[in-house]
């Protein structure tokens, strides 16, 4: 399997980042509505906040680093099955991808940080990023909560899209993300 990207396939770093953040990402969304979900004061909270609070980060980091393989390496073509309104809206549905996995962790520190207290990463301790501002901390946990909300819609996309492209178009593009696969059926 080849490393890097080609115009035809997503390579293995691509790859490997693609298969780590969607598990992430489906954990984290987990955690979150749990989270939401539970009712003030709950000891739970103090075990689960952590833990969400560190692959938030964490899916920060990974997302840097796909976003800088992705300017460094070629982007396999879409196919010719698309017409040109699909290849819009598959661009637009992974840049969509960048910005929310990239801005919610940061809209998440910021909103640990307005609520005055350190954010756990870990088990150490990252300082508060802004002072602590109730107004602040209700505006940014509803872009977070919205955020969340829009990143469920793209990936039930996202993955419609897969699907279509396995079982109806059959044109390999599944494939391409799929590691250990070649590109056509």
């Amino acid at each position: 399997m080849q490393i890097r990207n080609t115009d035809q396939r997503w390579g293995a770093v691509t790859q490997t980042l693609h298969w780590l953040v969607a598990l992430a990402v489906l954990t984290q969304l987990g955690l979150g509505f749990l989270l939401a979900g539970l009712p003030s004061g709950d000891p739970l909270w103090g075990q689960l906040f952590p833990l969400h609070t560190t692959l938030g980060l964490s899916i920060l980091t990974l997302m840097v680093l796909r976003l800088l393989w992705r300017l460094a390496n070629p982007v396999p073509t879409l196919p010719d099955t698309l017409k040109p309104w699909q290849k819009t809206l598959a661009r637009a549905n992974h840049w969509l991808f960048y910005i929310l996995l990239i801005g919610m962790p940061i809209g998440g520190y910021l909103l640990v940080s307005a609520h005055g207290q350190p954010v756990p990463f870990f088990g150490a301790e990252l300082p508060a990023a802004i002072a602590k501002s109730e107004r602040l901390q209700g505006l940014i946990w509803v872009m977070h909560a919205s955020g969340g909300l829009l990143l469920i819609a793209l990936i039930a996309l996202h993955v419609a899209a897969a699907l279509r492209h396995a079982w109806l178009l059959r044109d390999g593009v599944l494939r391409r993300m799929t590691p250990f696969r070649s590109p056509r059926p």
